[in-house]
């Protein structure tokens, strides 16, 4: 353990704050966490976590009890005792693609008329375009220390991110700066990469954009798998063995969404333009996830013939697996499409407990009440849909269609319960004769 005995403040109690709030208490760490919603931090007190995420809530609880973690409404009481301050709230997309950056800017605002105890360092984690923390270092500098350091994490396994880290980015005027905050994590045992704050906001933006361009490789490779009968399985699979190119991310399915991976890789399109540099590949990567969506769509109406008056049964509506998250869901975007097209949905999410459907639409409380339908869509890569045996369901699609815009069915299993499988980059018809299913199932 360190010499540092300061509690630690986090700033922002979303998902990168709140993975920074369990990981530094998991590490040993007294915690601060302070947010502008009253109502959360009462729920948070009450050891509520505002997402969902396996084992938030009972590691939550636990600190709370253990007087690790305090939570506070107030700026003042969370952070003057600090000698470290994350600062982790969120920076939407603007309708132009910049990154709004009101609510950094408050924060810092607020923290500049705190009398610390102690000359802090000001940790930034929120992603923000380059050159940002430069620009907030006048406003930063008389009163603390300035660093950039960002966040590598995944919703449903941000915390296990947090304390897994592949490396550890220190963005800063010079390296000492960082060690106070260097020294939180030094139980990791991770490497650290100490640079430019500019330079860490590049690694954090271009790190998620090249992610992204690699979703939409995939699918374009999986889109012409389609056209030219072949199997993208296989394909990517082949790709994804050299060393050089790594199986990570080439997964195609519906595109990516959430709130992370569209808006960074919008903000360095607009940064690019801004500097009057190309962002070809930026553009192309967005065009390529916008254009997908309505790929899957195209799927289901070379099928049906037809969208309008049709009922749809919809696996899925968060993001990804593994989160409650509908923010900037693809799979929402399908939904509302489906809408204007005449179908109707049936819906479920095991995660999603409400969410805005089209008129006529509804959501039920398990998968297999989603399937009284004419097809079946495959929206979310829940794992428990893969657990699900194809014939506890084929009787109730009634035109016999699966189209699985996640890949995550297994095609030979929906074929021979005598269903017709579409996949993204896969395919297989229904066997003549469909086996039964097993005594006992359903």
């Amino acid at each position: 353990m360190s010499t540092l005995t300061r509690p630690v403040c986090i700033v922002g109690t979303g998902y990168v704050g709140m993975a920074c709030t369990l990981g530094l208490a998991d590490l040993g760490w007294r915690i601060h966490g302070y947010d502008i919603l009253p109502e959360r931090v009462e729920r948070l007190r009450r050891g509520i976590p505002p997402y969902r995420e396996p084992g938030i809530a009972e590691s939550l609880r636990e600190h709370i009890d253990a007087e690790r973690i305090h939570f506070f409404t107030d700026m003042e009481s969370a952070a003057r005792d600090a000698q470290v301050v994350i600062v982790a709230v969120g920076t939407p997309a603007r309708e132009d693609g910049s990154a709004d950056l009101n609510a950094l800017w408050k924060a810092i605002e607020q923290l500049s008329l705190v009398r610390f105890a102690t000359w802090p360092t000001i940790v930034i984690r929120s992603t923000v375009p380059p050159g940002t923390c430069d620009a907030l270092a006048a406003n930063v500098e008389t009163w603390a220390d300035l660093i950039y350091a960002p966040e590598f994490l995944r919703e449903g396994s941000a915390v296990r991110d947090f304390l897994n880290p592949d490396r550890i980015i220190v963005g800063a005027e010079h390296p000492a700066v960082g060690v106070g905050y260097v020294q939180l994590l030094e139980q990791l045992q991770k490497p650290v990469v100490f640079t430019s704050r500019c330079n860490a906001e590049l690694i954090k933006s271009c790190s998620n954009a090249f992610l992204a361009l690699k979703i939409s490789f995939a699918n374009e490779v999986a889109n012409m798998c389609d056209a030219l009968g072949a199997t993208s399985d296989d394909v990517l699979r082949g790709i994804g063995y050299d060393q050089r190119i790594g199986s990570e991310f080439l997964r195609p399915g519906i595109g990516f969404g959430g709130p992370c991976f569209e808006k960074d890789v919008k903000s360095m399109a607009h940064v690019a333009g801004q500097y009057g540099l190309g962002r070809e590949l930026f553009s192309a990567t967005l065009r390529v996830n916008d254009a997908q969506p309505h790929r899957i769509l195209k799927i289901l109406e070379g099928e049906l013939t037809t969208l309008a008056d049709t009922t749809i049964g919809i696996w899925g509506l968060a993001f990804k697996a593994g989160t409650d998250d509908i923010r900037d869901s693809l799979a929402l975007r399908i939904v509302e499409e489906l809408g204007r097209r005449g179908a109707r949905m049936i819906v479920y999410d095991p995660a999603v407990p409400l969410a805005p459907l089209p008129l006529g639409s509804r959501l039920v409380h398990s998968a297999l009440a989603a399937t009284h339908a004419d097809a079946l869509m495959v929206l979310t890569e829940w794992p428990e849909f893969a657990r699900i045996d194809p014939l506890a369901y084929a009787a109730n699609l009634s035109r016999r269609i699966v189209v699985d815009g996640r890949n995550v069915l297994d095609p030979s299993r929906v074929a021979a319960a005598g269903l017709t499988y579409r996949g993204v980059g896969r395919w297989e018809r229904a066997t003549p004769e469909p086996l039964q299913l097993a005594s006992g199932l359903t």
